[in-house]
């Protein structure tokens, strides 16, 4: 049977710290499954976009310019793109307990690790290639 590719996966960035933002691009630069269609320095901006065009992942940073935050935001985003996994990406450890809680929120991750963000998106949306 022949091996089908699997679809590529289009990533939202809402992030307003420019050099966090180029962080996760680079990192999602590693995997061609994935391509960065949208960044956002604002939940209001990632908002309008998402009306456009559905990202296959979404990651969210908690304090964004603007006046929503990312958990604010993320029922809304939800709404928008339903197939969508959204990762909060945030420095704020506080705020795991809160981001479980919120069902539009796929999964938490803190900032210090971003060595794992690559390999969260790969396993919520099933591009994980690793055994099992």
């Amino acid at each position: 049977m022949a091996r089908t590719e699997a679809p590529m996966k289009f990533l939202t960035v809402i992030e307003d710290d420019p050099d966090v933002q180029l962080l996760i691009e680079t990192i999602f630069s590693m995997d061609s499954r994935f391509s960065a269609a949208n960044a956002a320095k604002t939940a209001e901006e990632a908002l309008e976009s998402t009306r456009k065009a559905e990202p296959g992942v979404i990651i969210l940073d908690h304090g964004l310019a603007g006046t929503l935050t990312g958990l604010d935001a993320a029922p809304m985003l939800k709404e928008l793109a339903p197939g969508a996994k959204i990762i909060l990406f945030t420095a704020h450890a506080e705020l795991q307990s809160r981001a479980s809680g919120e069902p539009a929120i796929d999964a938490f991750l803190l900032k210090t690790d971003s060595t794992r963000l690559l390999s969260l998106a790969q396993r919520l949306t099933g591009l994980d290639t690793s055994p099992t």
